[in-house]
Formats: structure tokens, C-alpha cells, sequence
């Protein structure tokens, strides 16, 4: 296992067990978030945050973890499965009523120095937005 997929796979255990001291002291002050809306935050404590207010809307956790790198050992890709309840209506999205769901998601993580300098997240919305709809 590369260095980067050793961060990648701590954040992910970290963000499976709410432990936002842990994702904190992974990501870089000036870290970008570009997140499932298209949304970019930059900033440490602004990541945080959105990390948070993501978990009071959808209580996800993430398995089926498979890792990737680069050559260059810069770059790690998850490759998981997200299994969650959508308990908080978001923004944008359809009204929550506890709708359980499992999707196919991503997320790469830019290494420099041990720190997260860039994470993104990916799903195909249309049909994550179609699973929350049909429960």
C-alpha cells in the first residue's frame, strides 16, 4: 500500500466513524473540497463544516472500499459503496423522509507532504436524486 492510499483509507475510516479530529488533522489548511453538488469549499474548518452538515442529511457510511493510486503516488481513488438514510431535507434535493439508499461512489484525494490537498467526490446524481424519489 502506498503512502497515499494509507491517507486515503484513514480518511475514509475516518469519515465512517464521525471522527472529524482525525479527518482535521488529514487535510491541509488550505485544502479544496469539490463536492456532489458542484460545490467547491476551501479551507480546513470550511470542510469540516460541510462534512458535518453532509452527515445531518444523510447518515451514509461507506464500505466496499477498494483503493487506487497514481504513479506518482499524489493521488488516491476510493472506490465505495454508499449506504445511507436520507433524514434531513438538503437543498436542492427531494424531501427526506428516512429514504434508505446504496450507490456506487468515489472519491480522490491529492497527497502532498501527508496531507489531503484536494478531495473529490463523485456519484452519478441522477441516480442518487432517483433512489431518494422511489423510497
Amino acid at each position: 500500500m502506498t503512502d497515499a492510499q494509507a491517507i486515503a483509507l484513514r480518511f475514509m475510516e475516518a469519515l465512517n466513524q464521525r471522527d472529524f479530529t482525525t479527518i482535521r488533522a488529514l487535510i491541509d489548511e488550505d485544502v479544496a473540497l469539490d463536492s456532489l453538488t458542484g460545490q467547491r469549499t476551501v479551507g480546513a474548518e470550511p470542510l469540516v463544516t460541510a462534512v458535518m452538515s453532509y452527515f445531518r442529511h444523510f447518515d451514509e457510511t461507506f464500505g466496499d472500499m477498494v483503493l487506487m493510486h497514481d504513479a506518482f503516488g499524489q493521488r488516491a481513488a476510493v472506490d465505495v459503496t454508499a449506504r445511507g438514510a436520507y433524514r434531513e431535507t438538503m437543498d436542492g434535493f427531494p424531501p427526506a423522509s428516512g429514504q434508505a439508499y446504496s450507490v456506487p461512489s468515489i472519491f480522490v484525494l491529492e497527497i502532498e507532504d501527508g496531507l489531503v490537498q484536494r478531495l473529490t467526490h463523485y456519484r452519478n446524481m441522477r441516480v442518487f436524486e432517483g433512489l431518494l424519489r422511489a423510497s
